[in-house]
């Protein structure tokens, strides 16, 4: 039976991928990196050009491009975690429409959650500063390394929820795969940085119920 809400069917959870699908972290990367570096070299540098391919990466990967010497890497890596958890936080961004979004999915008795590649205290934080907190049931991070198929096991624990019953929605295609094998419906958040293409793309966060809400009801995307 069709849950509260609409009366349309519907997951019982939506997990999003909480550092490529719901918060724009680029520009709180790149003011991160260019102000480490100026710290420990006295340069000023850009570091807008990378924040596309390294913002969900470890501060190191980045620092590697742009510093020969290791002991000031390491020296800029310490700043980069200390700026990160502080004045960073304001330069972070939710996508635009998203928001609007997890309203929707909330006036239809959708629970969410997220997974993601940050320690849970900057994860906590990053929610907090960008308002998402007040939509998301859980953020699960990563016991060690990201382990997408552990994370989403622990969602579908601690909220009680058959993996059949639920949806995922980010761009990358091993977090969509690591959902589709517990038995989830994986959609492809169009709107990320650099998405892996897949079966079901919603183009952007206005379309994220109805594309949601279709695929349960079994009709075709447009």
């Amino acid at each position: 039976m069709p849950l509260v809400g609409s009366g349309r069917p519907r997951p019982r959870l939506v997990v999003f991928d909480l550092d490529r699908a719901l918060v724009d972290s680029r520009p709180a990367f790149a003011y991160t990196i260019e102000e480490a570096v100026a710290a420990v070299t006295g340069r000023r540098l850009s570091a807008r050009d990378l924040a596309d391919a390294y913002h969900t990466r470890p501060w190191r990967d980045a620092l590697r491009v742009l510093l020969d010497d290791p002991r000031q890497r390491d020296a800029a890596e310490a700043l980069c975690l200390q700026y990160a958890e502080r004045s960073a936080l304001k330069r972070l961004l939710v996508f635009e429409g998203i928001g609007m979004a997890l309203d929707e999915l909330r006036a239809e008795q959708i629970d969410m959650a997220a997974i993601t590649r940050l320690p849970y205290p900057l994860a906590r934080k990053h929610i907090e500063s960008t308002g998402l907190d007040r939509f998301l049931a859980v953020v699960i991070p990563p016991a060690a390394a990201f382990d997408p198929a552990a994370q989403l096991a622990e969602c579908y624990r601690l909220l009680e929820t058959d993996p059949a019953g639920s949806a995922f929605v980010g761009p990358g295609r091993i977090e969509r795969q690591a959902a589709q094998r517990a038995g989830a419906i994986a959609f492809v958040s169009a709107w990320s940085v650099e998405p892996d293409p897949g079966e079901l793309t919603i183009t952007s966060p206005a379309g994220m119920k109805e594309a949601i809400l279709r695929r349960w009801e079994g009709r075709p995307q447009p």
